[in-house]
């Protein structure tokens, strides 16, 4: 399928939930907004709020990013991808329509959001998409064992310093040769900056294929290939 007609239909599909403005309760174990500056144990906790589902629809991966992803994809033709952060389930959505032949292991912090990306899915009929549950670093140690070795693994999800350093971390070992590592938002704040600062240089030591940055002002990843 062409990339304006598969942006067409997840996009339709964002505009429709953009029009719904009933609350959901969510869990939220992430660092919030830049402005928060949530401690360790809050983050650990899960922040407990409510949010429309016309401003969730708004926050994911759109047609710029998807973009992105999508040349990766097609040097890459990646088998095995691991999303932290799955939100209302768009960009694992473009990833499926992208990469058909794959499987997609996605982990959302809280049931209500997880189940309208589990929703969304059943609307667009991808069938290759799990949706798992939870704080990432509880979910993550078990599922990189099941799925291993990784061709792509996508971190858009706790925008914190050092749980950014930390996810980075535990993932790399379980990615294979060649593989390709996105981090969303590294402009985000000084900590995403700085944690991506940090992963550059350990990354440049130890001599990885090729480090890069995707995106303009507004939106910057941070591209890894290993």
């Amino acid at each position: 399928m062409e990339f304006e007609k598969i942006v067409e239909i997840i996009e339709s599909r964002r505009e429709a939930l953009k029009s719904r403005e009933e609350e959901i309760e969510v869990v939220d174990y992430g660092a919030g907004s830049p402005r928060d500056k949530r401690t360790k144990e809050e983050m650990e906790k899960g922040v407990v709020c409510k949010i429309s589902l016309q401003n969730l629809a708004k926050i994911g991966v759109k047609r710029e990013k998807a973009q992105e992803i999508l040349k990766i994809f097609k040097n890459l033709n990646p088998k095995v991808i691991l999303e932290l952060g799955t939100c209302c389930g768009f960009s694992s959505s473009y990833m499926s329509y992208f990469a058909q032949n794959s499987r997609i292991y996605t982990i959302e912090g809280s049931e209500s959001v997880a189940e309208i990306a589990r929703e969304n899915h059943k609307e667009f009929g991808l069938l290759n998409i799990e949706v798992l549950v939870g704080r990432f670093e509880l979910v993550l140690p078990t599922l990189l064992e099941r799925i291993a070795p990784l061709d792509f693994a996508f971190i858009d999800g706790h925008h914190d310093k050092f749980a950014t350093w930390k996810y980075f971390h535990s993932i790399r070992p379980f990615m294979r040769k060649g593989g390709v590592m996105l981090f969303d938002d590294i402009a985000w704040s000084d900590g995403m900056q700085d944690a991506w600062e940090e992963i550059t240089k350990e990354l440049k030591e130890s001599k990885c294929k090729e480090v890069s940055i995707v995106g303009c002002d507004a939106w910057k990843m941070g591209v890894v290939w290993l």
